[in-house]
Order: C-alpha cells, then sequence, then structure tokens
C-alpha cells in the first residue's frame, strides 16, 4: 500500500511540474506589449543626388569637364602654303578660318577654347593681316601672331585687340623648330608653340584672359542639322581665288568632312592624320589690294554678305553679318537664325568675285 501511494505522489508530482513548464511556455507566447504590434515607420527615402551642372564648348557646342564660358579663346595665325606643309595642331582648332592673303595664297586663324598638352605643338605661326583682327574682335580673342604687316600692326591697338607677338618672346610657349630648319624649310617657316607650353605659362602673359564686360559667344547649336533640306554636298570645292581650291569630302560613317588641298590630304603633323570638321561654311567676301601696301597685299570687307552653310551631305544658302560691338551673326536665308551642329568648324571666305562652292 505504502508502495501505491509512493508512486501515486510521484506522478503527480511530475504532473504538477509539467503544468508549470505548459504555463511557462504559453506566458512567453503571449505578446502583452501593444508597442510591438504596431508596424514600424518605413525609412525614409534618401534624397537625390543633385546632378552635377553640365557645361559647353562655347566654340562647338560639345561637352567639357569645366566652364569655359567666360575665358577667352586663342585666336593663332598659322602659315597655309604648300611648301610650308604640314601644319601642326590645326585639328585640335574648334575653329578654323581660312582668308586670302597676297599672292592668291592663304593662311588661317585658329581658333582654340582651350590648349591643352595633347596639343605637341601649334604651327607654323604667321604674321597678322588687319582682316584677321575682325575674327578676334567677333570672338573676344587673345589674337597671336609672329609680326604682322605695318596696317595690322597699326590697327592692334587701335581696334584694342588683346595680342601676343611671339616674335622676339618666347614666353615658354614659342620657340623655332631645329628640325625643320634642318630639313631646309625657310625661317619664317620654322616658328611654334608648344600646348605644354600653354598650360604651363600661359597664366604668365600679361594679357586679359577672360572675357570683357558684356561679351556673350554668338553661335548657337542644334542636334538636328539646319542644313538637312538643302542640296546635295558630299563632294565640295570651295574656289578660294582664281588659284587656290579647298576641298570637303564627305565621311559618312563619321559624318564629317574631309579636307584636302594643294593636291593632297589636309595633315596634322602632329597625329598624320587628315583633318575633319562637322561644319562647313563659305562666306563671299570682298577683298582689294590695299593702297601703299607692300608686296601686294589686302585688306577685306567684313561686313557680312552671302554665303553656304554644309553638314550631313546637305548645303543651305546663308548670309553673315557682324553686330555693332563685332560679333559674328549667322542666319538662313529667310533671315531666321542658323544654329550649327555640335562639332569643328572650317570657314571659307572666299573671293566674292573670283571665288565659288562646286557641290556634288
Amino acid at each position: 500500500m505504502k508502495r501505491v501511494l509512493a508512486v501515486l505522489l510521484a506522478l503527480a508530482m511530475v504532473f504538477c511540474l509539467c503544468a508549470c513548464g505548459d504555463g511557462g511556455n504559453n506566458t512567453a507566447n503571449v505578446n502583452t506589449n501593444n508597442e510591438a504590434n504596431v508596424a514600424p515607420e518605413p525609412e525614409p527615402e534618401p534624397e537625390p543626388e543633385p546632378e552635377p551642372p553640365k557645361f559647353y564648348n562655347p566654340l562647338t557646342g560639345e561637352e567639357t569637364e569645366e566652364d569655359l564660358t567666360g575665358q577667352r579663346p586663342i585666336g593663332i595665325m598659322m602659315n597655309n602654303i604648300e611648301y610650308a606643309m604640314p601644319m601642326h595642331g590645326n585639328s585640335d582648332a574648334d575653329i578654323l578660318i581660312e582668308m586670302n592673303a597676297e599672292g592668291n595664297i592663304t593662311r588661317m586663324i585658329g581658333l582654340f577654347q582651350q590648349i591643352t598638352s595633347k596639343t605637341q605643338k601649334i604651327g607654323s605661326i604667321r604674321s597678322a593681316r588687319p582682316y584677321y583682327l575682325d575674327w578676334a574682335l567677333a570672338f573676344d580673342a587673345v589674337y597671336i601672331s609672329a609680326g604682322g604687316s605695318s596696317t595690322a600692326l597699326k590697327e592692334i591697338p587701335k581696334r584694342n585687340v588683346v595680342h601676343v607677338n611671339a616674335l622676339g618672346a618666347d614666353y615658354g610657349i614659342f620657340y623655332r623648330d631645329q628640325d625643320r630648319k634642318a630639313a631646309g624649310y625657310a625661317y619664317e617657316h620654322t616658328l611654334f608653340a608648344t600646348g605644354q607650353g600653354f598650360v604651363d605659362h600661359w597664366s604668365e602673359v600679361r594679357v586679359q584672359t577672360t572675357h570683357r564686360d558684356g561679351y556673350e559667344c554668338s553661335l548657337k547649336f542644334t542636334d538636328a542639322s539646319e542644313a538637312a533640306g538643302g542640296t546635295n554636298a558630299t563632294a565640295i570645292t570651295v574656289k578660294m581665288n582664281s588659284k587656290k581650291a579647298t576641298l570637303f569630302d564627305y565621311d559618312a560613317a563619321s559624318k564629317k568632312y574631309l579636307i584636302s588641298e594643294h593636291g593632297d590630304k589636309y595633315i596634322d603633323g602632329n597625329t598624320n592624320e587628315q583633318v575633319s570638321v562637322k561644319n562647313v561654311m563659305v562666306f563671299y567676301t570682298k577683298y582689294w589690294r590695299e593702297p601703299g601696301g607692300t608686296a601686294g597685299t589686302l585688306l577685306a570687307d567684313m561686313s557680312g554678305g552671302d554665303g553656304v552653310y554644309i553638314c550631313e551631305g546637305k548645303m543651305i544658302d546663308i548670309k553673315w553679318s557682324r553686330t555693332d560691338e563685332g560679333g559674328l551673326i549667322l542666319t538662313k536665308a529667310d533671315g531666321s537664325p542658323l544654329s550649327l551642329m555640335p562639332g569643328h568648324t572650317f570657314i571659307c571666305c572666299a573671293d566674292s568675285s573670283s571665288g565659288s562652292v562646286d557641290a556634288k
């Protein structure tokens, strides 16, 4: 009997312990905290990072890493006669402008919004003529030449052109190319500048390198060619005068025009590659012999006139003129504003009497 009571007592104790254990588990599964039943507040969405501002080259309409709008471009007088070829740095010029000079030759002014060290050398650099001053003023550029005609040198201070004479003062930028001298080039075809020299020393040259108050570049750009409805123009011959012609052949793959002259490709001696541009314009320009000028120097009417715009295989008639401050105005034949496509531009100022444009 005692053994039965002991067994019953042991069973009772086990039952009590199990009951207590179950009670503890039930308590743990019951949530008595009202706050825990409320859904957590959603995390706030992070503020989107503001997009960095976009900057564009005023002379090409192409995107740049820094704001260049307040910086004066640099206009460099460049050689263009056959026996001085090749030129160097011409493919890096944002705008190349070809004009007639004495003896039916032509010269260029290359406009560079920014010169970097990637441009090994620039030149050869030649002397100023008075009508190139109009281009410096049109873009408020610092004008660089190797001296100039007597008329040009007199006009530079009169017209408040910011000018750097590369003759006799190298500034760490200009030099005579000894390899050219050894190769038999005439002395006047040996003056060059280096891109690295501009990077290292341009800020030391004592000229105003920022734009004058109120200046605004007049060039406008669009993503769709405004010449699209024009006549076919995939092979163009621009007759600059009675003896000099410049040729442009459209390359459909790059949508640019490849330049040739003097019966050969127009090459950049830095890369040995043919120079190409997105936009081509021809400005019919009146030239005449400078009264009392030496060696047949010319003058030119830079006030405006008719012309053509060529882009992506098409050509339309345009008009060009100047603002009271000297800036460039481009319009279509109907007088509405003309915009260019982003990219480099070549302007031929062909003689209005003996020049012409043949497009196919």
